[in-house]
């Protein structure tokens, strides 16, 4: 029986395997960290790929944790990853962002989901408007990443096979396509409105959205020519906004509706806190002494963060401070040597309800532990409310603010001047209007209700997965007695 001769891109994927599994041998043998405690792998080639992929790994970390100590590792294929929950070890890597970098197989992973921001109403809250193509990309790249498979898994850990055609980045990259051109139209616009205006003809202008002020900014007469931006430069940039604003800032809001009509007793509080200001349009003084909305809202940013965690890499040989110490071979160590190319897992939402931190009742909702909070969440190096949620750091969540401000229908904003739309009290501007004016109450059980399994973390139907994220509301005008 003759051979089949190998064609040369198949033999390119067998050697780049190969070459995985043998690096799978060696890394795992020569890696410090593997004497470090942590679980058994479940798989001699995987190890917790599967369950790291396909899953929010927050309750297994928190049960690993609770099992090996606070810091652990195992292994992700050929990796050894390095779990902590000490909040020194957390401090010193978000501080030293030189050396704990995001990994570029996320950075690329994340590239393709990306979107656009500009100032156009493509009609996503109209149920009345035509489908458009835009419109069409944009829920795409938004919400088609409801579960995750084994080929999207094989192809982050792989990037070789990336070269073969898949259906999600086949629509991935039309989406990216249909919103590249719609961008470079609009960029176009802008340009002839901002000449237009140059030479003394009148244009109604809109003001305000991401591609309107960057355009500005890009052509105007104090920026030398060799630093302005080229338009696929800008067209990134907007891309990059939208992935840090819109879905996250939409998840938000979902999960701070979700919270106010599961409790009723909190919704009532809450709105009673809002009805004691005797106007529709308060002051920024008036909103900011609303302390109980503050305090709803720092709770459902904590226990309902949009990443549930996130990943660094050490870039180079370092060691790694600890503030409790860890056995290896029967010694106490208060600090562990981390080699270049090491992944460490950041569990933001096992921080934001660690019981060690927060007290015995920390998986609850109760706004009220604001008012007196522990002194130990204190060391949680997070830049906002003692929580992780938007990091800490140089690298923290730039937007975190905006995403505070944001998370409410752009409607609501009328009542606000051009320089409060900036302030912080936004959100609170959005549920005072909502609140005083409706009552909320969820249209499905509450034990329906679970959250997505992929890298953001959206609510969902337990009961119809498929259908992808949703959240279910009754809404009915609320009349005072």
């Amino acid at each position: 029986m003759s051979l089949i001769p190998l064609s040369p891109l198949i033999c390119a994927v067998l050697a780049a395997v190969l070459f995985k599994l043998w690096r799978v041998c060696v890394r795992v043998q020569r890696n410090s960290l593997r004497h470090l405690p942590g679980p058994e792998s479940p798989s001699r080639f995987g190890g917790f790929a599967w369950q790291f992929w396909s899953t929010d790994p927050t309750e297994m970390h928190e049960e690993w944790v609770r099992s090996y100590g606070r810091t652990i590792s195992y292994r992700i294929l050929s990796d050894i990853c390095l779990f902590t929950m000490d909040t020194k070890a957390l401090a010193h890597i978000l501080t030293h962002d030189a050396v704990f970098q995001k990994p570029y197989k996320v950075r690329t992973y994340i590239a393709e989901l990306v979107g656009l921001a500009f100032s156009y109403d493509i009609g996503t809250l109209n149920v009345e408007a035509r489908s458009n193509e835009l419109c069409d990309a944009f829920r795409l790249v938004a919400q088609s990443v409801t579960r995750m498979s084994l080929w999207p898994m094989l192809r982050f850990f792989f990037p070789i096979l990336r070269i073969f055609p898949e259906e999600q980045s086949r629509r991935f990259a039309k989406a990216r396509k249909v919103m590249g051109e719609f961008a470079s139209i609009r960029i176009d616009e802008k340009k002839r409105e901002m000449a237009d205006n140059k030479m003394g003809k009148q244009v109604r202008r809109r003001r305000g959205d991401f591609l309107t002020l960057l355009v500005e900014a890009n052509m105007g007469s104090s920026l030398p020519e060799g630093q302005r931006l080229s338009d696929e430069t800008i067209i990134d940039e907007c891309r990059t906004a939208l992935v840090a604003g819109h879905d996250t800032t939409a998840i938000t809001l979902a999960w701070f509706l979700y919270n106010v009509a599961l409790y009723p007793t909190i919704q009532e509080k809450l709105r009673n806190e809002l009805l004691s200001i005797p106007t529709d349009h308060p002051t920024m003084e008036e909103l900011s002494s609303l302390h109980y909305l503050d305090c709803v809202l720092r709770e459902v940013v904590r226990l309902f963060p949009v990443l549930p965690s996130s990943l660094r890499v050490a870039t180079e040989d370092t060691p790694l401070p600890l503030g409790e110490s860890v056995n290896i071979n029967g010694q106490a160590h208060d600090r562990i040597w981390i080699e270049k190319g090491t992944p460490i897992v950041i569990s933001i939402l096992a921080i934001n309800r660690d019981k060690s931190l927060w007290g015995e009742d920390s998986f609850e909702f109760k706004p009220e532990r604001w008012d007196n909070l522990p002194e130990a969440v204190s060391s949680i190096p997070g830049i906002w409310a003692n929580n992780l949620t938007f990091m800490g750091g140089q690298h923290a969540c730039l937007g975190y603010r905006f995403s505070l401000n944001e998370c409410v229908p752009i409607l609501l904003f009328r009542t606000l001047t051009r320089a409060d739309a900036f302030g912080f009290c936004r959100t609170k501007v959005a549920v005072f209007t909502l609140l005083r004016a409706f009552e909320l109450e969820l249209g499905l059980p509450a034990e329906d209700v679970g959250r997505t399994p992929t890298m953001l973390m959206r609510p969902m139907r337990l009961s119809d997965p498929e259908a992808g994220p949703q959240l279910p509301m009754l809404v009915r005008p609320y009349r005072r007695d």
